[in-house]
């Protein structure tokens, strides 16, 4: 038959208005560990076939874990996670003892394409962009034991392109390449594939063909970032393979996703569902989304996973959705029943609170890093201060008190009142816990620096030295080694404003094995302990002195922030004003001394403080200028004095960041792998300079519209 008979015998695949069940398996990635991750799945598979499923869907990289790092240029660890793809395979079968009809599977995997050039007859290299092999991160799409198939056109385009790609194999089109995101770094795209073979990329995001009851329903498989298309361009419009695989043909579209978690996603994720419909226009198909659970880690952050499956209807409006954040569950949908089944409203969890279940599933994420089944035991240094005493309780409700050891480590300057809160919040955890003090090791400590010098003249310590010779005896001395003693992980309790200005020691505050803190600011973790007392413990078990007022005014016996390491210490940072501050600099969008000098001098500071605070907690109109003239920053002196104080520790302090344990991701931009720094000198621009000056010359702080 030659190729004009084949094309007229071509017959296209019909469109199908069969219901159709499709689940969406919202489930817990473990990363790098497959045999788990793959049984769970069985599970899944299994109890989706007993409800007579058509097609489940599972995450992006849902074997082998979204973040394992370079783990995916190992050729042993990719040939691996592609063996469980026949296990699979034979999980979509029919079940030939219970009867079970077969099911259509679609999963993510890192798929290897070593038979590329004998698929096509193209001889030559054909590698990823890094000269390694070429690795797809894709969705793999089985039914009833086969590799499905394509929706072609025509049989000519299908002779034509039907080589380049793999049977049943959908790659990633889009690769993100921001915050943490390495996608460019291991895989190759389907537009990069385009690039290579010179097609246009429309021609190869083609739908798969499902069978349902022997008709064939065209349904469209896309990665994760795929959805998340708008910015990404090509021909002046935006690259967005939704609307490609429905001009395409599919009736349906589904998007598997790795995504993490950030407060307002569910919005997000709305909103680019409302993107695709205005590109798409009537056009539109239904839309399911699926995403992981859990936690996985790159190192230096460790990354939350909420879900937020949801089913979309052509009208791009969520209709059915996975409802509680971090569990796993099924979610069946039968098609027939989208267009007609009510809009669903979301109801979503306070900031606060769902920063704190970000961090309880961060701590939980341990034994998974350790290879562990139960959870590791917990032992935390305690102040007395509030960023400890939030941390003892978020460990307790994340393992249990049973698991978590409370130590306070006194000298002499310590109080009693910060004693007596320590012991407090240890009685109110119901956690076990010691009072163990450090004066008699300090002592002995001083005297030896002081006597024992290359010229053998005796110096004299400062308060300041002192005081970190002390934080490291309670760090590395005391925790450190009481850690292997119970058996336990000790934690660093910094918050983000204490890293970000690197007020901690190093080898002192600076260590342990995680920072649940460490991506809040103390305003957040300040709102995170009125929270914990009213709405999760309902009673007092951080203490309210610790607690100040939105202005961060202390009543009368409230105990005021400071590291107790000499006399009269209180600590330095204009809290809120500073966190403010800390915000806009770590934003997505970085804002810069350059922003905060000409927005003091257009007197536009006091909002932005306003509004960046606001997401924390709503205050009155007039809020940021009123926390402004608490700490005096009002004054142009004063502001540039601060600033100019202010913004190089950040700068200067990014080598303890580098030696700093893993940090759980709560905001936009995290220190670690999120925020990527480079040790460097504190250098103002020269814009920076100029607008100082201007600053200087107002006096005083006019702000806009007044107050």
């Amino acid at each position: 038959m030659d190729l004009e008979q084949k094309i007229k015998s071509f017959k296209e695949p019909i469109g199908s208005e069969r219901n159709m069940k499709i689940a969406l398996a919202q489930m817990e990635v473990i990363p790098g560990q497959p045999q788990k991750n793959v049984a769970r799945r069985l599970e899944m598979i299994a109890e989706a076939k007993r409800a007579g499923v058509d097609l489940i869907v599972f995450s992006e990289l849902c074997l082998s874990g979204y973040l394992v790092g370079d783990k995916f240029l190992e050729d042993a660890f990719c040939a691996d996670m592609m063996e469980y793809d026949e296990v699979l395979r034979k999980a979509s079968e029919t079940d030939e003892v219970t009867g079970k009809k077969g099911i259509a599977i679609a999963y993510g995997n890192i798929f290897v394409d070593t038979e590329l050039q004998q698929r096509t007859g193209k001889q030559g290299h054909h590698p990823n962009q890094d000269g390694r092999s070429r690795k797809y991160n894709a969705v793999r799409i089985f039914q009833n034991g086969k590799a499905a198939q394509r929706k072609w056109s025509s049989e000519e385009q299908r002779m034509r392109l039907g080589a380049i790609l793999p049977e049943g194999v959908q790659p990633k089109t889009l690769l993100p390449n921001y915050r943490f995101f390495d996608d460019k770094r291991y895989y190759f795209s389907t537009l990069q594939i385009a690039e290579d073979f010179g097609v246009p990329i429309e021609e190869l995001l083609r739908p798969f063909i499902i069978k349902v009851e022997g008709e064939e329903v065209p349904i469209g498989f896309e990665v994760c970032e795929d959805l998340w298309c708008e910015d990404y361009r090509k021909d002046g419009q935006s690259l967005n393979p939704t609307k490609m695989l429905i001009d395409n043909g599919a009736e349906y579209i589904i998007n598997l996703s790795a995504s993490p978690w950030t407060f307002g996603k569910n919005h997000s994720r709305d909103k680019r569902l409302t993107f695709l419909k205005q590109d798409c226009g009537e056009k539109f198909v239904p839309f399911f989304y699926v995403n992981c659970t859990g936690a996985q880690n790159n190192g230096k952050n460790i990354v939350t996973f909420d879900g937020g499956s949801t089913v979309y209807n052509a009208d791009a409006q969520p209709v059915a959705l996975c409802k509680k954040a971090y569990e796993e569950d099924l979610l069946v949908v039968e098609t027939e029943n989208i267009s007609t089944t009510p809009i669903i409203s979301r109801a979503e969890k306070p900031y606060i609170a769902q920063k704190l279940d970000a961090i309880i599933t961060g701590i939980r994420h341990l034994k998974n890093i350790q290879g562990r089944e139960e959870h590791p035991k917990f032992l935390l240094g305690m102040s007395g201060g509030v960023d400890s005493s939030v941390a003892a309780a978020i460990l307790t409700l994340a393992v249990g008190a049973e698991k978590v050891l409370g130590v306070n480590m006194p000298t002499q300057f310590n109080s009693e009142a910060t004693k007596s809160a320590a012991k407090k919040v240890a009685e109110q955890l119901n956690i076990a816990y010691m009072e163990l003090p450090i004066s008699d090791l300090t002592a002995v400590n001083e005297k030896l620096l002081e006597k024992y010098t290359p010229d053998g003249k005796s110096i004299k310590l400062t308060a300041v030295q002192k005081g970190n010779i002390a934080a490291k005896i309670r760090g590395t001395n005391i925790l450190s080694n009481l850690s292997p003693v119970y058996g336990a992980l000790f934690t660093n309790n910094g918050n983000k404003l204490e890293v970000a200005l690197g007020y901690a020691t190093l080898y002192g505050d600076v260590n342990g094995a995680i920072a649940p803190l460490a991506d809040l600011n103390k305003t957040e973790v300040y709102e995170l302990a009125r929270y914990l007392n009213e709405s999760v413990f309902g009673r007092e078990v951080i203490p309210w002195k610790l607690i100040p007022d939105r202005l961060h005014h202390f009543p009368k016996d409230g105990i005021i922030p400071s590291a107790e390491l000499e006399e009269n210490q209180i600590d330095p940072m204009k809290f809120g004003y500073h966190d403010a501050l800390l915000m806009m600099l770590t934003n997505y969008q970085i804002k810069t001394g350059e922003d905060f000098l000409n927005w003091f001098a257009e007197g536009k500071l006091h909002q932005k403080v306003e509004q960046v605070l606001g997401q924390i907690h709503p205050g009155e109109p007039g809020f940021g200028y009123q926390l402004m003239q608490r700490w005096g920053v009002h004054d142009a002196k004063t502001f540039v004095e601060d600033l100019d104080w202010f913004l190089p520790l950040a700068t200067q302090s990014v080598f303890k960041r580098v030696q700093a344990p893993p940090i759980i991701i709560t905001s936009k931009t995290a220190f670690g792998y999120d925020r990527r720094e480079s040790m460097l000198p504190w250098m103002p621009t020269q814009a920076y300079e100029r607008l100082k000056k201007e600053v200087l010359q107002k006096g005083e702080y006019q702000p806009l519209g007044g107050i």
